[in-house]
């Protein structure tokens, strides 16, 4: 076997060996996110007139306002707090805190209505790939209202102006 043959053989070895090794390290790293994956992405409200964006933030999971059906550059007038009224609702977080629990629930949250100003405790269950439960409530989820959110395709994010 000649020497130009031998270094394509080593060169396609190391290629291979490097392939390999990226490949492992890639899903090594999908394993560590996959468990939010299902519950990341953006998301129709139930009224379909927004959509809410649901992301990892600090090994939980927050949700910012990324559409709004009818945005003529909204504000959270009803927001307690008179210093914040003037903030655009578009990319607010108005959601955060929700951990993944043994039973597959996203728990421990809190969801803002921008449309009364209150702040309420919160829950999400994953029904299917593109399907989930959101629920907000007062001390307990039996005091409590759901909506059902179906998986948005692409949208285009709100200006946040």
């Amino acid at each position: 076997m000649g020497t130009a043959m031998k270094l394509a053989i080593a060169a396609i070895l190391t290629a291979t060996v490097a392939y390999v090794l990226f490949a492992c390290r890639q899903a090594n790293a999908a394993g560590t996110e996959a468990l939010d994956d299902v519950v990341q992405g953006i998301w129709y409200t139930q009224d379909r007139d927004g959509g809410v964006e649901l992301y990892p933030c600090d090994g939980k999971i927050c949700g910012r306002l990324y559409w709004l059906k009818d945005d003529t550059g909204s504000r959270d007038d009803h927001n307690p707090d008179p210093a914040k009224r003037r903030r655009a609702l578009c990319h607010l977080q108005f959601m955060g805190d929700f951990t993944k629990s043994a039973d597959g629930r996203y728990a421990g949250g809190w969801i803002y209505d921008p449309d009364s100003g209150s702040t309420y405790r919160a829950q999400i269950k994953i029904i299917d790939r593109d399907t989930l439960e959101l629920r907000g409530y007062i001390l307990i989820p039996l005091f409590g209202a759901s909506q059902t959110w179906k998986r948005a395709g692409f949208l285009p994010s709100c200006n946040a102006s």
